[in-house]
């Protein structure tokens, strides 16, 4: 068993999804939590903050259309390098790749603009 938070779709929440503010990709966190069994996991994914999915978008554009990655405009740091277990790997599917800038309120069927 696993102790999971759970992510809602916008189609998914009281207020139903908004072409106009909402991308393709995005999703909504929420503090809803609840234990389900590991067989239960069909595949990983990765939810990014705005930032990291605009680089990401960047990215496969660029590899879309044949051009070389472009090269970080600051030095990598060891001391400020995204750890390996939170990186998207060069070869993901986009569609395993979520945008999420807004919490889910479950009980009241809001969106609340922060992740705090």
């Amino acid at each position: 068993m696993m102790s999971l938070f759970w992510y809602y779709r916008p189609e998914h929440t009281q207020g139903g999804r908004n072409l106009s503010t909402q991308c393709e990709n995005e999703i909504f966190a929420s503090r809803h939590q609840d234990e389900n069994s590991v067989a239960c996991i069909e595949d990983k994914c990765y939810v990014l903050t705005l930032a990291q999915y605009c680089r990401f978008c960047a990215l496969v554009k660029r590899r879309g259309e044949g051009l070389p990655d472009s090269a970080p405009v600051v030095p990598p740091s060891p001391d400020y390098a995204t750890p390996p277990h939170r990186r998207v790997p060069p070869n993901i599917d986009p569609s395993l790749v979520f945008l999420c800038r807004h919490v889910y309120d479950f009980r009241y069927g809001r969106i609340l603009k922060n992740l705090q």
